[in-house]
């Protein structure tokens, strides 16, 4: 029982310094930083033109569905890129098999 919840504050520990080396790695992007302020300025362009509600429905929906594909898609491209680097580790034989390893030896 005590290996299960030292293994699972290990594994929290992790994910919570992926997403925040994840998050920063976003936030210092020049690109990322470029598209969002291109973001910005298209989304004001768009809400200015005068199209017919149907046709603006139209588009947001499509903006609505790329976004969530590529929000899977990136997701998905993280969790192979994940997986693949566990893989490589396991083999190398770096990777720890269970949270015995990180308890003190008795």
């Amino acid at each position: 029982m005590e290996n299960t919840v030292i293994s699972e504050n290990i594994m929290r520990c992790n994910i919570e310094n992926l997403l925040e080396n994840w998050s920063s790695n976003v936030e210092e992007d020049e690109y990322i930083r470029q598209d969002n302020e291109d973001m910005k300025y298209l989304e004001y362009r768009y809400e200015c033109l005068k199209l017919p509600y149907t046709a603006k429905r139209v588009a947001d929906d499509y903006i609505a569905c790329v976004k969530t594909r590529d929000e899977r898609m990136a997701d998905l491209a993280y969790a192979a890129g994940l997986r693949d680097g566990l893989a490589l580790v396991k083999k190398l034989g770096m990777l720890v098999e269970s949270a015995e390893d990180f308890l003190p030896v008795k």
